[in-house]
C-alpha cells in the first residue's frame, strides 16, 4: 500500500512512501495541469495535450511510458494505457473521492482519502498494477482533487 502526504497543508505535491523503487514525490506545476513524478531521483514528466479532448502522457527521457485520457470534457473518469494493461480509473461514486482503478469489470486498485477532510491518501493495488502506474494514477486523482478545491467557493 502506498501512503501519500502532502508537503504541507497548502501544498498539492506529495511524498509517496511504501513504493518497492523507493521513495516517491510528486508535483504539479502552478497554473497548469502538468507536473512530474520522480522516483529516487528519476524523473518522469507529465504533459497534458488537447483541452476539449485532453490527455495526459506520462514521459521518461521524452519516450511515452503512459497515456491518460479523458472520458468527456469535464469527465472524471480516465481510460489509462501502459505497455501492460489498458485500465480505466474512475470515481467510485458521484459524491466521494474515492476512485477505483479496473482492468476490464474487475477492481485492481483503489485510491482514497484517508478521511474526508485530508488530502493525505492511501492506494492499494494488485501486484500486477506497476507502480509507476499507481502513482500516475494518483496524480491523476489529486489533480482532480485539487481543480475541484480550486473551484470551491472560499
Amino acid at each position: 500500500m502506498l501512503e501519500c502526504t502532502p508537503h504541507s497543508v497548502f501544498s498539492w505535491n506529495y511524498s509517496v512512501s511504501g513504493l518497492q523503487l523507493g521513495t516517491a514525490e510528486l508535483t504539479f506545476e502552478a497554473l497548469s495541469d502538468r507536473g512530474a513524478i520522480a522516483i529516487d531521483g528519476v524523473r518522469f514528466d507529465i504533459r497534458k495535450q488537447g483541452w476539449l479532448d485532453a490527455s495526459w502522457t506520462l514521459e521518461r527521457d521524452g519516450n511515452t511510458v503512459a497515456i491518460a485520457k479523458r472520458r468527456g470534457m469535464l469527465g472524471r473518469s480516465f481510460d489509462l494505457t501502459h505497455p501492460r494493461a489498458v485500465l480505466l480509473l474512475k470515481p467510485q461514486t458521484l459524491l466521494v473521492r474515492d476512485y477505483h482503478l479496473l482492468l476490464g469489470d474487475t477492481v485492481v486498485g483503489t485510491i482514497e482519502p484517508e478521511h474526508p477532510l485530508t488530502r493525505k491518501a492511501r492506494v492499494q493495488c494488485d501486484a500486477t498494477v506497476a507502480e509507476i502506474v499507481q502513482l500516475f494514477s494518483f496524480w491523476l486523482v489529486a489533480m482532480i482533487w485539487r481543480s475541484t478545491s480550486d473551484a470551491s467557493p472560499t
